[in-house]
């Protein structure tokens, strides 16, 4: 069973972008209300896990972590339970209320919300950046400055992380979805240790259907200076 399922709660894994394609904007507002209220409940991606486990077995201790497209913050909030200091950032005001009210209060000083499109925000120097499922929504044109900006910030023995949508997804000529060829996603982590590598190319249950989706699970370290 997958680690996303463990709590046997029903509930949207993975964006449902293909419900919403003609829903009017105050529709779209509310469906992805629900799915960042339904993602509230879901264990922390297993993807994350195993990054988070890289750096226990250096010995590192929790630094710095943005986490893009956190929606309501699960994954933001075993971050913090690992003693992380985070930046979640999310243009769903709604969901970072979420994640606000749902943290110990011992932790909140440790928690920097960012109501804002992730590819607006000034990136801080981190150790981890993180991002899960979102990196395909950010506007082509701003693509490659993004990504170089989150390289730049990136401390040396620091980490990426996430997804990246891949030719054959269901969703690739959907308006305002990034994809990347296979190539294309490597050349992106060049000069990176890639740590993983996942490549899903198969179907999906997503938004009450079977959705065609391709994808390449990645995370890369930054090398040590000198």
């Amino acid at each position: 069973m997958p680690a996303e399922a463990a709590t046997g709660i029903v509930m949207p894994l993975y964006p449902v972008k293909a419900s919403m394609a003609d829903a009017a904007p105050s529709d779209q507002n509310t469906r992805w209300d629900a799915f960042v209220l339904a993602n509230r409940l879901r264990p922390p991606r297993e993807l994350l896990r195993r990054t988070l486990g890289a750096f226990a077995l250096e010995g590192r201790a929790p630094g710095v972590a943005l986490d893009l497209g956190c929606g309501s913050g699960p994954d933001s909030v075993e971050l913090l339970r690992r003693g992380w200091t985070v930046h979640a950032v999310d243009s769903n005001a709604a969901g970072l209320q979420l994640l606000q009210q749902g943290i110990p209060a011992q932790a909140a000083e440790r928690l920097q919300l960012h109501a804002r499109p992730f590819e607006d925000v000034e990136l801080p120097p981190c150790d981890l950046v993180w991002s899960s499922w979102s990196l395909p929504y950010c506007p082509r044109e701003r693509w490659h400055a993004f990504w170089q900006g989150l390289r730049a910030a990136l401390r040396p023995g620091g980490r990426i992380a996430g997804d990246l949508f891949g030719p054959r997804h269901a969703w690739a000529d959907e308006d305002g979805i990034l994809t990347l060829s296979e190539d294309e996603a490597r050349q992106a982590l060049q000069g990176l240790q890639i740590e993983a590598f996942d490549i899903e190319d198969g179907w999906r249950p997503s938004g009450g259907e079977m959705t065609r989706w391709h994808a390449f699970g990645v995370s890369a370290r930054r090398p040590d200076a000198g």
